[in-house]
């Protein structure tokens, strides 16, 4: 078994879930992932955003100052699991058939995993040129990042500074054998977390007559948001996308707003729920909130949205959107952001697109890159809003086909082959070697 198959069990078993609230903890894997580069001869820092949510920089200084500095970023936090819906335990870590099962195995742990032993075993190599380098393992980023990157950018601003950045995802192939499309992440939606707060007269349930009872706005409030169509947006972004990996046919009826919508029910399920988040702004109810007994109709019910946004919106879109969808019940809803960012996407074609394509072609041979957008959101935003580009990345293989890959995101049975993790820190190591080559001259 490799170093980098125990390792990503062990960070599976730390369990270290971030459900949003004050509970979320990722100490157990960013003490583990230090404790693995301990020693390499690279600058390691510790950074404590709050109790609990430690993140790890570890950075190979490099030989020439006027080179970029290459980040490969990681989160070390997983989302929560449900063990009943599981085949095998969620945070068992179990290496079965060649898969290691376990929450965080896709995203990221498996990422974090071999690009920390990657990095460890380039920087014990004491052979590096060009620019820096840096890994860093970072927590929060499946609440927003407030205690994770963007904490770290706007408190640590010197360790965490990076020209050229790396994260999840990307890295699944399709095509012929000898011409083969690898994704690569360079574009996503914006993400806002809403609130919506709704007020009225606390009521006693046995006495509700004639009173203007919060829950039935509540209720009238979702059902609202449930029913409202946003407008269909076809941006320049996806356009480019869709050009790249079909050819730039303004005929094609995926890029045509009147058309797009009758296109969905005809191609396969997982190309249509990408067209359709990637055509226009979402809003779904992802929340209730009350604080009264159960015979009190409440004061105060807190309504969470989670808001996705197309590049070019902004938070003044959400807001308006919202009370579009809430019409005249809007006067009576206080709606607030709780964490958010605007879409974001870098450009293909760039020195860092080059090195990728490249350090993946050793293992795949001939593969060409395609640009992929996403309608969640990865840490790559920070940066691209700062003028970096980055790229989500990595390499599956076969045993883990595209279609299988999204259902496992935050939902039941996630699992990575052992093939998949081989491939992808023998990646980074690759990627590490050039980027030196290339920026030492």
């Amino acid at each position: 078994m490799s170093e980098s198959v125990e390792l990503l069990q062990t960070l599976i078993r730390n369990a270290c879930i971030n459900d949003g609230t004050e509970s979320a903890n990722e100490e157990d894997n960013a003490d583990d992932v230090a404790s693995i580069l301990s020693g390499c001869g690279a600058d390691i820092e510790i950074f404590d955003a709050a109790p609990g949510r430690r993140s790890v920089i570890s950075r190979l200084p490099g030989t020439n100052p006027d080179a970029p500095t290459l980040m490969l970023i990681g989160h070390t936090d997983v989302v929560p699991a449900h063990s009943s819906r599981w085949k095998h335990d969620p945070f068992g870590g179990e290496l079965i058939d060649g898969f290691v099962w376990g929450r965080g195995s896709m995203d990221m742990l498996g990422h974090v995993a071999t690009m920390a032993i990657a990095f460890r075993d380039y920087a014990r190599s004491g052979n590096h040129h060009g620019g820096d380098i840096v890994f860093a393992a970072v927590a929060d980023e499946e609440a927003l990042s407030t205690k994770g990157t963007g904490w770290l950018l706007d408190h640590q601003p010197d360790a965490m500074a990076a020209d050229w950045i790396v994260t999840e995802s990307g890295g699944s192939s399709v095509g012929p054998i000898d011409a083969p499309l690898i994704s690569s992440l360079s574009a996503e939606k914006g993400a806002w977390r809403m609130l919506l707060t709704i007020r009225r007269d606390p009521v006693h349930s046995s006495m509700a007559y004639g009173s203007v009872l919060s829950t039935q706005v509540a209720a009238d409030v979702i059902s609202r948001i449930n029913q409202y169509v946003h407008p269909i947006i076809i941006t320049d972004t996806w356009k480019q996308i869709v050009a790249d990996w079909w050819g730039g046919n303004e005929d094609n009826p995926i890029m045509n707003p009147d058309l797009i919508d009758t296109l969905l029910p005809h191609i396969p399920i997982l190309a249509a729920k990408n067209a359709f988040a990637l055509s226009r702004m979402s809003t779904v109810v992802t929340g209730i909130q009350t604080d009264d007994s159960w015979n009190t109709v409440p004061a105060e019910i807190r309504i969470e949205v989670d808001v996705r946004t197309l590049i070019g919106q902004t938070l003044d879109d959400v807001y308006d959107h919202l009370r579009l969808a809430m019409g005249e019940l809007a006067d009576g809803v206080e709606i607030t952001a709780i964490a958010g960012s605007d879409g974001s996407a870098s450009p293909t074609g760039t020195p860092l697109w080059d090195l990728m394509t490249d350090a993946a072609r050793i293992q795949v041979p001939g593969a060409e890159l395609r640009p992929i957008m996403a309608s969640g959101i990865t840490d790559a935003r920070f940066y691209r809003h700062r003028g970096a580009t980055a790229y989500g990345f990595g390499l599956y293989s076969d045993r883990l086909p595209v279609e299988e890959i999204p259902r496992m995101l935050h939902g039941d049975d996630e699992r990575v082959d052992v093939q998949s993790i081989q491939m992808m820190g023998d990646l980074w190591s690759a990627m590490f070697g050039m980027f030196g080559e290339r920026t030492s001259r």
